[in-house]
């Protein structure tokens, strides 16, 4: 079959060869092998194989599809596969064979709003008392709206003169996804690299990922004076270029190219990374995220993301 599907050239879907391998997730109801089908029979598509599985309470479903005789563009099949399986409430990975051949060995975790359930920068700000206005700046900044590296100094400016022992009290306290720490235990035990890249605060990502256990983590560095905050940062993560670059300093350092790597998160300044890299999942996306990447998880449960990583390398009852 490897080599059947290699030999293969696609005329119909632009470049993306003659199958495509999707991968869906979600709690186990009837009617999901049956949704997707329909997606892809709508189009033309032929499902080649499809494997069922269960990682715990949910469910995971592999299909090969055949995509030679599709009467759509690459681009329109994946919008219709992707929006089928949010109107389920299900995951969904679209994968090429190139991509998928590659075995990944390294991933990328946003931390606020993806590793982490809320944005700290917010919480933080209802101890200083500017809960809302810094929350519409992280709100814009997220979507797009507006420049990132500008609402974060803006935003720093606001938490002025706030205790750090305030600032730490809230970071041991902010929750985490539902799964993130069996994630990165598991995804650890299988061999990955994992780091944590956030253009959020070094106090609290220091944190996150030491709880967490991961390998690498780089955020900003809050200014700091009589230990309170002084209103500045040290701008090291900000746009989507800069969490790229730094994928490919940790990647390159562990000899592992940016097709064996997996990034995860939900803002515009996580775009660059996901489109870059061998898989990029957009979890519990933004808007502009979740129009732009080919694998969308909008269930709060990071043990979907795992399973669209790895469903074929998790033994029964792993991650759970």
């Amino acid at each position: 079959m490897g080599a059947f599907i290699k030999n293969h050239l696609l005329t119909r879907v632009d470049k993306m060869g003659s199958y495509i391998f999707v991968t869906v997730v979600g709690y186990d109801r009837p009617g999901i092998v049956a949704g997707i089908a329909s997606a892809i029979a709508e189009v033309n598509g032929n499902i080649k194989s499809i494997r069922a599985s269960t990682l715990s309470d949910l469910f995971v479903m592999g299909m090969i599809v055949d995509v030679s005789q599709v009467s759509c563009s690459k681009e329109e099949l994946v919008k219709r596969l992707k929006q089928r399986a949010l109107e389920m409430g299900v995951g969904i990975a679209i994968e090429v064979e190139e991509g998928k051949s590659k075995s990944k060995k390294l991933i990328a975790f946003d931390m606020d709003g993806t590793i982490l359930e809320a944005e700290a920068i917010d919480e933080i700000a209802k101890r200083a008392g500017v809960q809302e206005k810094v929350a519409e700046l992280t709100r814009k900044a997220m979507n797009g709206e507006i420049d990132y590296d500008y609402a974060l100094r803006e935003r720093v400016k606001l938490l002025k003169g706030l205790s750090v022992e305030v600032v730490e009290e809230v970071a041991e306290k902010l929750p985490l996804s539902k799964g993130a720490e069996e994630v990165v235990k598991t995804l650890k035990s299988m061999g990955f690299i994992t780091v944590l890249i956030t253009g959020g605060f070094d106090i609290v990502a220091k944190k996150v990922a030491e709880r967490l256990g991961f390998d690498y983590w780089f955020a900003n560095r809050l200014g700091v004076k009589d230990g309170k905050l002084d209103g500045e940062v040290e701008i090291l993560v900000s746009s989507g270029e800069s969490k790229l670059e730094i994928l490919k300093r940790v990647a390159e350092a562990h000899g592992i190219d940016l097709e064996e790597c997996v990034a995860v998160g939900d803002g515009a300044n996580d775009l660059v990374v996901l489109e870059r890299v061998g898989l990029g999942i957009g979890f519990r996306p933004k808007p502009i995220v979740k129009e732009r990447v080919r694998a969308v998880v909008n269930i709060s449960d990071m043990r979907t993301v795992l399973a669209l990583i790895a469903s074929g390398r998790l033994k029964e009852g792993e991650g759970s």
